[in-house]
């Protein structure tokens, strides 16, 4: 007898839910969810422009034909394009927006005719917003909607614009330049020293045709941290002369030359004796290349275009040579002039 009346509540509830049903006319569904949805910014500083929305996501619902994607972002993000949009399977949906202003930005990707967007991983990017002015978290929406723009499928992200963080640092501009000796039997740029410098003198001593060519010169080192490095120039007051006016001319101004001696010619004064300079950094002098001190215009000996150390040759260093050679019909006397060495760094 109870085992009848248990089975008599079964059917009544049984009645009563198909009933409940009918009353309906459908079925309910249960509302699935987007699932590893997230915003990345750009930037997600007060006010940053130009700033890329990429969103990323998986739905495990079928889009067909005028169903869509839908991303809601808040009015306080600006300058929402069309343009900007990258929808989800782009080749077979197109993009529109609607809002902004008062209220906020709706972007949808609307399934093109004929269409079916798959199931799975999909990325949204809006290119080219602009973040709110005020720090703080906003929400961001991304749907999937059928025709009548019933959800499908939704989920909320979080994106937080805060003030940016303003770093400085100073390294202080450096340079170091030094002139230091050379000494016999030391070669620069295919020649051999024939004799000892100081940091400030040349001493070439007593000439004669016999004993030429006399070379002697500098080893220059620089350091600097300037960001286009530097370059070094040498510079006369004049030519080598004496008191009475006798000169010592300078040999191929103008341009680097293959050196050469003086020929000695007793009717060319030029001829009589001639000397010029020369460095191993190659991007001024090829082998055996000299030029010639012209007036009191620089010339560009030693260079680099980045930060130094003072190491590496035509690099850091370089050893600059003066040679210098005469006839026997040279005129008598003490011959002299200055020279100056300019380092200019560029920052």
């Amino acid at each position: 007898m109870q085992k009848i009346k248990k089975r008599s509540k079964l059917v009544l509830l049984g009645v009563l839910l198909f009933s409940l049903l009918a009353m309906q006319g459908f079925m309910p569904q249960v509302s699935a969810s987007i699932t590893s949805a997230s915003d990345t910014l750009g930037s997600s500083g007060t006010s940053a422009t130009g700033v890329t929305h990429t969103i990323q996501f998986t739905t495990g619902t079928v889009l067909t034909q005028t169903q869509y994607f839908q991303v809601v972002i808040p009015k306080e993000f600006l300058t929402v394009a069309t343009s900007s949009v990258t929808c989800p399977d782009s080749a077979s949906t197109t993009p529109h927006i609607y809002g902004g202003g008062a209220v906020d930005w709706d972007v949808r990707c609307v399934v093109n005719s004929s269409q079916t967007i798959a199931t799975g991983t999909k990325t949204f990017v809006i290119a080219d917003t602009q973040n709110p002015s005020s720090q703080g978290d906003y929400t961001i929406t991304i749907a999937l909607k059928n025709a009548s723009d019933a959800v499908l499928e939704d989920r909320d992200m979080k994106v937080y614009i805060l003030d940016t963080v303003s770093v400085s640092a100073t390294v202080n501009a450096t340079l170091s330049f030094s002139i230091s000796t050379t000494t016999p039997g030391e070669t620069v740029n295919g020649d051999t020293i024939t004799g000892t410098s100081s940091p400030t003198s040349i001493p070439f001593g007593t000439l004669t045709q016999a004993d030429g060519p006399y070379i002697m010169g500098h080893q220059l080192a620089v350091s600097t941290n300037a960001d286009n490095g530097f370059s070094v120039t040498v510079e006369q007051d004049h030519n080598l002369q004496t008191g009475a006016g006798a000169i010592i001319d300078a040999f191929s101004t103008g341009a680097t030359s293959t050196w050469s001696d003086p020929t000695g010619d007793y009717q060319d004064p030029t001829t009589w004796g001639h000397w010029a300079v020369t460095s191993d950094d190659t991007d001024y002098f090829a082998a055996d290349s000299y030029e010639g001190l012209s007036g009191t215009t620089p010339l560009p000996i030693f260079g680099h275009t980045g930060p130094v150390n003072g190491a590496t040759v035509g690099v850091g260093t370089t050893t600059v040579a003066y040679k210098l050679a005469i006839t026997d019909l040279q005129e008598a006397g003490d011959y002299s002039n200055t020279l100056t060495y300019i380092c200019t760094p560029t920052y």
